[in-house]
């Protein structure tokens, strides 16, 4: 039996999937109780007294520079799944340990080592694997997997053959058996710290002084009854297919089809909190074959708009000759977003927010996700590139945090820019003073007020510096506009106007 400890795992995946967290000091924290409690912590935070349990506000006394970010039980486990499946090229039964917070993988690789020149090697192989790709790890290689869970959390890679594995178990410490904590303080008040210690004790007594659990345990470590752990598999994306002798050429009846298939598909997805989050279609005629692709801003679970969504895809193809076989395969499935309602009022707000979300589907599977965008701010300085048009369809990572403005750049950046900046001619009262009048389409306009400077000195990756002094500026017709002056050259520029 093979096992991978993942030590702090939900730190270690975040810093994965988020690079620009791996120099940072992070503690994750939850809710539990009505109360935000620390998760986990990395080793500088454990030195200055943080802890998991701790409540949240004396962590963040004891360490103010650290990062504090919630915890996500539910992409820590599936992240490990994942790891799990990449651990199919070292054996083909990988799965996760038992445990509402999994760190650590167990395999069984009988069979397997020899590809690899022997258990040593491909031990190695297992941890270079792993290393490689950022990941802090301890393993261990023994013939149960209570042994094996117990090695990797003791030293960094262990061989243990099968003639020192009972005399190696029995040297770990008792905290190494996978107990609940309330045995292992009654274990440390007797005074029994290993699993040798425990072995000397009669058999029969274990269960009625301690629980069933401590026998269990003990002769699962030593290899003395079997343990099972569930192997993760690839999953299957849910698809239906029909196929037929005489082609269809007719729209309503492929429409009519597609929605039953639809209902099949809907009801193979019946995990709760499932919806479809993007469905592909697959038309074959007896010439050729059209893929129909559909992308949904929200998960779904609507029967009726997602089979609107399929007769705009159907509307917009065309194919040669009748249809002989419809296939379509719900290639990402979400979780259903969860609304709070209101006894006492309306949810206008919620029903809106659906209604520009069906919209959005429609227009998207009508025109194309490239025609139907929106605008995501960036953690960009420099204002042309503070913001980029993606699609609708296109999901968010969930690893990354919605980026805003700061505070106090958020009051000071204007709602409209224009495309690209506008010279105009300025007047200050002194050199590279605030300007007092300025010149735009051939009409001179007076300023009455002004904010600013807001100096931006960035790009200095790009192809050109960038060296600007922003002023808002009031017209006396009431227009706030957002102008800067150049300080390389000295040129003033209109970028924007506040409305």
């Amino acid at each position: 039996m093979l096992c991978v400890w993942f030590p702090k795992w939900p730190l270690q995946r975040l810093r994965s999937e988020r690079p620009e967290l791996r120099q940072v000091e992070l503690v994750l924290f939850a809710g539990q109780n009505q109360r935000l409690l620390v998760t986990a912590c990395g080793p500088r935070a454990e030195r200055l007294g943080i802890r998991a349990g701790q409540p949240l506000t004396e962590a963040k006394a004891l360490m103010r520079n650290a990062r504090f970010l919630p915890a996500d039980a539910v992409a820590d486990r599936e992240s490990l799944r994942q790891r799990a499946l990449e651990s199919h090229r070292f054996s083909p039964l990988v799965g996760l340990e038992e445990g509402e917070a999994p760190e650590a993988l167990l395999g069984d690789v009988t069979g397997c080592t020899h590809l690899w020149d022997g258990e040593d090697r491909f031990l190695q192989a297992v941890r270079e694997y792993w290393t490689g790709r950022g990941y802090h790890v301890q393993l261990a290689l023994a013939g149960s997997v209570g042994a094996a869970w117990a090695f990797a959390h003791s030293a960094t890679a262990t061989v243990v053959s099968a003639e020192e594995e009972v005399e190696a178990v029995s040297d770990l410490a008792v905290t190494l058996l996978r107990l609940p904590p309330t045995i292992l303080e009654r274990l440390e008040a007797l005074g029994l710290r290993t699993i040798r210690d425990l072995r000397h004790l009669p058999r029969e007594t274990l269960a009625s002084r301690f629980d069933a659990i401590l026998p269990q345990r003990l002769d699962q470590a030593l290899g003395q009854r079997p343990e099972l752990f569930v192997a993760e598999r690839l999953r299957e994306p849910l698809t239906v297919v029909r196929e037929w002798d005489v082609p269809i050429e007719d729209r309503l009846t492929l429409a009519f089809l597609c929605r039953q298939m639809l209902q099949a598909l809907l009801s193979a997805a019946n995990h709760p909190g499932a919806g479809v989050q993007e469905l592909e279609g697959e038309l074959r005629t007896e010439m050729d074959t059209v893929k129909l692709k559909i992308r949904l801003v929200r998960p779904s679970r609507d029967e009726q708009h997602l089979a609107q969504l399929m007769e705009l895809q159907l509307e917009r193809c065309t194919w040669p000759g009748g249809i002989i076989a419809i296939r379509w395969v719900v290639v990402r499935l979400g979780y259903l977003p969860e609304n709070e309602h209101n006894w006492f009022t309306s949810d206008v707000e919620s029903d809106a927010s659906r209604e520009v979300v069906a919209l959005v589907d429609r227009l998207s599977s009508r025109l194309g996700d490239d025609a139907v965008l929106r605008a995501e701010p960036l953690p960009d300085a420099q204002p042309e590139y503070a913001a980029q048009f993606i699609p609708w369809t296109r999901t968010r990572p969930t690893a990354t945090e919605a980026y805003s403005l700061p505070p106090e750049q958020s009051r000071c950046r204007p709602f409209r820019l224009l495309g690209a900046p506008q010279a105009i001619a300025v007047v200050s009262v002194v050199p590279d003073g605030p300007p007092i009048r300025m010149v735009w389409l051939r009409e001179d306009r007076r300023v009455i007020r002004y904010w600013g400077p807001e100096r931006i000195a960035t790009g200095w990756w790009r192809e050109r510096d960038v060296q600007r002094d922003y002023y808002r500026t009031e017209w006396e017709d009431g227009t706030h506009a957002w102008i800067f002056r150049d300080l390389r050259d000295g040129r003033w520029f209109l970028h924007g106007f506040f409305e």
